[in-house]
């Protein structure tokens, strides 16, 4: 499996995988797909201090970023993590390869921390974020709704 820094050519296939998420999972509380120039303007925001990944022989299969936890100054070096696979290439250690490498990234970039917002019935994306080392941070009741009902959000933190 081939990692490396994506290019303005992969937005349409991080788009498309994205969407996947939001049509079909919790891991994204969006509830309407995003447009391609959506996702081009998002692409626009990760600077050098905020990479895009991206995962796959050939095709794209899966993407993570570091997008920024805020706007103020004094979170600068705290970023959020997100991680998406292609529903057809999910269970076969993507998702974690991609974890690693962008974490590496983080860890090279020199921030302090890097946070992870889960929704709470994802036990699965809890296991894998604790396995490589993130601690529980906090959980926020009810605060998304989705297919029909209220969802938590876990937030984990893993101090670099």
């Amino acid at each position: 499996m081939n990692i490396r820094r994506a290019e303005e050519g992969d937005v349409p296939r991080i788009m498309e995988i994205y969407n996947q998420a939001v049509l079909a999972t919790t891991a994204t509380f969006d509830i309407e797909p995003r447009s391609l120039e959506d996702r081009r303007e998002w692409f626009r925001k990760h600077d050098s201090r905020h990479p895009v990944l991206v995962a796959g022989d050939g095709e794209v299969q899966g993407w993570a970023s570091l997008s920024r936890w805020s706007d103020r100054a004094a979170y600068d070096a705290s970023v959020e993590i997100s991680v998406y696979v292609d529903e057809k290439a999910r269970g076969k250690g993507m998702g974690r390869a991609l974890m690693e490498a962008i974490v590496a990234e983080a860890r090279r970039l020199g921030h302090h921390t890097v946070l992870a917002r889960i929704a709470g019935d994802n036990p699965v994306s809890i296991h894998l974020h604790e396995a490589l080392g993130f601690a529980m941070a906090g959980t926020v009741r009810e605060v998304g709704f989705k297919f029909g009902r209220w969802l938590d959000v876990v937030t984990m933190q893993l101090m670099l």
